[in-house]
């Protein structure tokens, strides 16, 4: 701390965010930004002191200022300056400067390591191209015994495995580098931009009735932090039970390092604009050019979402064993807002400015899930094991990493979802049930319904579905299938036949699909018979049949 006195002040005091006098002691991480808070402890003399706290972040929000003082006496004014000074404090600087030169030695000896590892890759080639080259009589030798060549064969091999694997493990090592590499960079561009010769302050001019002890605490808004969910989702083997855990991936590049600080997260969206939106007359009126479809009048605004696609692959899962107790996450303590939800770590924090990722858990809960088989053999012939949860207010969108009976079975996103909204997981292709789709039928005609028109083709179509399962249980299956839907009156679709009702028409609100939901008995057998016909121009074939 540096103290003056003199002037209209009794006391001018720089408190430092380099010395002990002035912590971040608490931080909240917004999606887009972080909320600060600092703390002081100094003594206040009577008549008016200013105190000068120092700050370090690159980029912050100066309407966000406040400050509490805990004192005999009265606080005048809370701002946010800032002083130019000639000779800034380079400390930062030089040591990323000297840890980039650092990681830069470390990649030439690995670049090195790699070159020798080439080197001997190609004596390898030589021996091998040797072996297999025409050899001049004048140093022609015996050709090698069974026993040797087994041996030569064996050392190459041995040896390119070796160079191989060594290979490899330097190129990630390189990798590893120049991400460090890379992040530096980013931080020594913020230092310059931020600008090391403008040094950055909250003051707090506070009038003190007696000499006293006070507690000086300031908050501000930084940006350049940020966090996003990253959910992990647990199922038992014998489907009894899920388990999911919600955790925070923070990021922080502020330009201040939080030492032994109180996290939290919040999922509140900070106020952009001081106006509410405000509607005006919706006017329409007719194109004067040739009309367009519904569905580029409407535009990306009234089109159906694109619900998630399951990013997992097929997996199949052999003797799983019966999960042992294990230790549990820490659980973050959960704060509900009014207009969001808060979560704060229950122990302090190191989270230095430009270290990248951090992963913490927030919460870890049991939920209600439904297990069953969705297939759609139209487009893909598996039929997958679901696991179907209401989503709640508490989640929102970000990536879900699936594991099934301890095993890791592939990674899924999540978008927003309403409270009580389903939403399905993949948990890989079910092998106990089997499900095909056949043409069955593709026969043309000049009659459509019993009339003939010579311009025209009439198709017949007829698919079949089986459904097979394997298993010694029951086991509930949710099949999607459609019939194609014109959107021309030159093309028509009629004479449709389904042998087995289907549970729901237009499923999602989607004209055509149809969804058949359904408990099919332990080593059944269930087939579903689609026929309709389809009449279009003979010269003019539908496009998407």
């Amino acid at each position: 701390m540096e103290q003056k006195s003199g002037g209209q002040f009794v006391q001018d005091m720089l408190i430092s965010g380099d010395d002990g006098g002035n912590i971040i002691f608490e931080a909240v991480v917004f999606l887009e930004q972080a909320y600060i808070k600092r703390k002081a402890r100094v003594k206040a003399l009577p008549g008016i002191n200013r105190f000068l706290m120092e700050i370090k972040a690159f980029d912050m929000e100066k309407d966000s200022v406040q400050a509490v003082v805990s004192g005999h006496g009265e606080i005048l004014s809370v701002q946010y300056k800032e002083t130019y000074v000639k000779d800034a404090p380079q400390q930062d600087l030089q040591n990323l400067e000297s840890k980039k030169n650092e990681l830069k030695k470390q990649k030439n000896v690995l670049i090195q390591e790699q070159e020798i590892r080439k080197k001997q890759t190609g004596f390898l080639d030589s021996i091998s191209a040797f072996s297999e080259a025409e050899i001049p009589k004048q140093i022609k030798t015996q050709f090698p015994d069974i026993k040797s060549l087994e041996s030569i064969l064996e050392f190459l091999g041995k040896n390119y495995e070796n160079l191989g694997r060594q290979s490899h493990e330097l190129e990630n090592g390189i990798n590893d580098i120049d991400k460090d590499i890379d992040l530096i960079e980013t931080q020594l561009k913020q230092f310059k931009k931020s600008g090391q010769t403008v040094q950055k302050f909250i003051e707090v001019l506070f009038n003190s009735s007696e000499e006293n002890d006070i507690g000086i605490e300031i908050s501000y808004s930084a940006a350049n932090a940020s966090w996003e969910p990253v959910y992990k989702i647990d199922v038992l083997p014998d489907l009894s039970d899920a388990v999911i855990t919600m955790f925070a991936k923070i990021e922080q590049n502020t330009g201040e390092n939080w030492e032994n600080t109180s996290l939290s997260i919040s999922n509140a969206v900070p106020v952009k604009t001081t106006a509410l939106p405000d509607l005006k007359t919706w006017y329409i009126s007719q194109w004067s050019s040739e009309p367009v479809s519904d569905d580029a009048m409407l535009g990306a605004a009234m089109r159906t979402p694109v619900e998630d696609k399951d990013l997992i692959d097929e997996t199949l899962f052999f003797d799983m064993d019966e999960p042992r107790e294990e230790a549990e996450f820490v659980h973050a303590e959960g704060i509900n807002l009014p207009i969001s939800f808060e979560y704060r770590l229950p122990q302090q924090v190191n989270l230095d400015s430009g270290q990248g990722e951090t992963l913490v858990p927030i919460f870890t809960k049991k939920t209600d899930c439904e297990f069953f088989i969705y297939a759609i053999p139209q487009k893909d012939p598996l039929a997958y094991l679901v696991c179907q949860i209401n989503a709640d207010k508490e989640m929102l969108a970000g990536r879900l990493n699936i594991h099934f009976g301890g095993r890791f079975v592939g990674t899924t996103l999540i978008s927003d979802k309403r409270p009580g909204e389903e939403m399905m997981l993949s948990l890989g292709a079910d092998r106990g049930v089997k499900i095909s789709r056949e043409k069955i039928r593709d026969k043309k005609t000049e009659t459509f319904f019993g009339m003939v028109d010579r311009l025209s083709v009439a198709r017949e179509l007829g698919y079949k579905i089986i459904i097979e399962n394997l298993k010694d249980e029951p086991v509930r299956i949710c099949l999607l299938d459609s019939i194609p839907v014109s959107k021309t009156d030159r093309i028509q679709i009629k004479g449709v036949e389904i042998d087995t009702k289907p549970t729901e028409i237009d499923y999602n609100s989607h004209t055509g699909v149809m969804l058949w939901d359904f408990m099919a008995e332990a080593k059944s057998t269930h087939e579903i018979n689609i026929k309709f016909f389809v009449k279009h121009p003979k010269n003019s074939p539908p496009l998407g049949l």
